[in-house]
């Protein structure tokens, strides 16, 4: 099936291409959580969007490349590089509080993805732990940042990388007792006010903690 005319992707004032690119990701997204990420191949991709498998590859040369496109796209990873470098720091958050609860909505925002993520990863497939991995040397080195920039900081310098690490372990745990019903974000209360409710006992913990 010859591929979509690109034209009204300019007659809306954006990039050509971007319209069809925006679709392969959303088709991606869908089959990778039917079908995982080892079942969705580029020719079963191809089949969905009505494109051929050339056109999937001038975008995405290879499958990694589509799960880390699919990854960005749902904001999880904002300039996760190809090479696997960890995106530029954001600006900082005013306190711990903030710090966490920032990335635990970003974290809710995209929970579809996070959910295949993990399950693909505990099913052994090796595109997602690779980028698994990735995101997760990306979550440590803008926490470290995030850490150093604070006012005041809540640790020294040489303490982030421990520190984020702990954080990093914390959102983890915090975000897989959701995933699997525990957490206490039952009888009417949302998952986000638990989540706000357990970054400010981390934080109170902490704040103890310097005081002493």
């Amino acid at each position: 099936m010859p591929d979509p005319d690109p034209q009204p992707d300019r007659a809306r004032g954006v990039p050509v291409g971007t319209g069809q690119r925006q679709r392969i990701l959303a088709t991606a997204l869908s089959l990778m959580a039917q079908h995982g990420v080892d079942g969705t191949s580029m020719r079963t991709l191809a089949t969905a969007t009505g494109l051929n498998v050339a056109t999937l590859y001038h975008y995405f040369p290879s499958k990694r490349d589509l799960l880390v496109a699919v990854l960005e796209e749902r904001g999880f990873a904002a300039a996760l590089g190809s090479d696997g470098a960890a995106p530029p720091s954001p600006a900082p958050a005013d306190d711990v509080i903030g710090l966490l609860d920032d990335v635990l909505a970003s974290m809710l925002e995209v929970e579809e993805f996070v959910r295949l993520m993990l399950g693909e990863a505990l099913r052994g497939d090796e595109t997602a732990r690779a980028v698994g991995g990735e995101l997760f040397r990306a979550t440590q080195s803008a926490l470290e940042g995030w850490l150093v920039a604070l006012d005041p900081p809540p640790c020294a310098p040489e303490d982030a990388p421990a520190l984020a690490r702990l954080l990093r372990s914390l959102l983890v745990g915090i975000f897989l007792e959701h995933v699997a019903g525990v957490l206490g974000d039952g009888d009417g209360v949302t998952p986000d006010t638990v989540f706000r409710d357990r970054t400010r006992e981390a934080a109170a913990l902490l704040t103890r903690h310097q005081a002493r």
